[in-house]
Parts: C-alpha cells; structure tokens; sequence
C-alpha cells in the first residue's frame, strides 16, 4: 500500500522553500542512460511524486512533454503557482495509476520518492506506459552531510539525536529505503544500473537547514502528536547544540553540507 504523508497546503510550502532541487547531473546521467539505447523522440517524461516540481524541471530541456503527478492536491497547488517551464503539467494522481497511454513515455522518473509507492503496482503500471528502449529512473539522496575541518562530528552528533531519538518512531517504514540507500529496491527489469555521486559542498544557513527539517513526514508526524510548541522544543534543542560546537557563531552565518544522491534505472 502507497503512503501518504505530504498532504497539506502549509506543509507543501515548506517543501517548496525549503527542500533540495536536484543538481543537474543527476538528469544529465538519466538522459545518457536513456541514450544509450534509445534513438527516438523525446515526446514525454513522467515525473512522479513530483512534490512542487523539484526534479520536474531537469527534465524539461530535454522533454517535449514533462507530466508530473502527486497524490497530494496541495503539493500541485503550490506546484501550479510557481514559476515552471510551460512544457511541465502538474496532475494530481497516485504512482500506481499513471494517466498516460499505454508505451507513450520514454522515462518515468522519481526523485525522493518511491519509498512511499507501492512498488509493486508501480512497476506494473511502468511497463504499461513505458514505450520499447524507455526507462524507470528512481533516485534519492542522503541526509546532509556537515563539512567541517574540526565540528562536523559534534554537528552530526546533534543531527543524529534529532533524527534518531526525536523523531525516529515517527517515520513511515518507507524512511528505511532511503536509509539504506535504496539497496533493497529490486528493479523487475533485465537491464539496469545503479549509480551515485555526492553534491558539490553547498552553502546554507542554520536557519535554512532547520527550515528543511520542518519539511520532514518525521516532524510533521511529531508535531501531530505532541504538537508544535514540542516541535519548536526539538528544533531549539537541535539549533543549541550546532550553535554550541562554535564561539561566537550567528544563526545566519554559512555553513557547508553535502549530498549523497543515489540512482537506481532499467530498461524495458
């Protein structure tokens, strides 16, 4: 069973402000894929669990046609009033019914996504649409990583309590795939490959990274619980800890992460 937890205007802004786009590469390694076999027109690429459209517009340069999908209406709202490429549309549907005719896309793609699928239906419902040569192409990407040259241990130590004592009863069992870097994903398909590759070191801030752990199904979940003065106390106690490891640091000053992004594609 697909599960469900990204559902509510409020939260789907936070995603959208708050959530990583993917780096260009990572399109640019599903494009090559696709290539290698297939010689066709680029006619249309199906993005799934699109959220706002984060990985959406990767695939727009290349695609005459991107269709992106999500089960949540308020995630293609917020998707609908943001500045994307006229080629991309933005329907509500679920992974395991694509609304597409039968071998008329040439990829179906998901970024941090099929976790929460039922595979199962899912790849079924892949072969269906894919045409002959298309590909599924489903990555994700890591927990950031601090780059430091001295406090990227106490850093982590603070992320690890947030993440594992404070909100790790609070996740879908779909979190285990990505914990695992989608190692026990099985694609149904002879032909495929598995790739991955870490970001360049990005900067953000500690306001903006606890920005992006308010977009976690974990917190939200715990929010729901124990409400959100509790979620503002995690949030406190995760800020006061990075803030800790430095003398004299702001929480608007720069800090610098990494990703590790994982690709799992096969062919039909």
């Amino acid at each position: 069973m697909a599960q469900r937890y990204f559902e509510g205007v409020a939260h789907a802004n936070l995603y959208a402000k708050f959530r990583p786009s993917p780096p260009q590469n990572l399109g640019n390694e599903i494009i090559g894929y696709l290539k290698k076999k297939y010689t066709g027109d680029l006619n249309l690429c199906l993005d799934v669990g699109c959220g706002n459209g984060q990985s959406s517009n990767i695939f727009s340069p290349y695609f005459q046609k991107v269709i992106a999908t999500d089960a949540s209406p308020a995630q293609v709202e917020v998707a609908n009033s943001m500045n994307h490429p006229t080629n991309i549309t933005f329907v509500v549907g679920v992974a395991e019914q694509l609304p597409v005719k039968d071998g008329s896309a040439q990829i179906v793609t998901a970024s941090q996504a099929c976790h929460w699928f039922d595979l199962a239906s899912f790849f079924k419902e892949t072969k269906r649409v894919l045409c002959p040569g298309g590909i599924v192409a489903l990555s994700g990407y890591t927990f950031p990583k601090f780059l430091h040259p001295t406090k990227a241990d106490d850093l982590e130590k603070a992320f690890d309590l947030l993440y594992h004592k404070r909100t790790g009863s609070f996740w879908g069992k779909g979190r285990e795939l990505v914990d695992n870097e989608y190692s026990d994903i099985a694609l149904p398909f002879k032909d495929f490959t598995r790739e991955e590759f870490w970001t360049d070191p990005i900067t953000t801030t500690m306001s903006e990274f606890v920005g992006y752990i308010t977009t976690w199904s974990g917190f939200q979940n715990y929010c729901k619980v124990h409400g959100l003065k509790a979620g503002e106390e995690i949030l406190e106690e995760f800020t006061s800890s990075c803030l800790k490891a430095f003398e004299n640091y702001e929480e608007n000053a720069q800090l610098l992460i990494t990703r590790k992004y994982f690709l799992l594609m096969g062919r039909v």
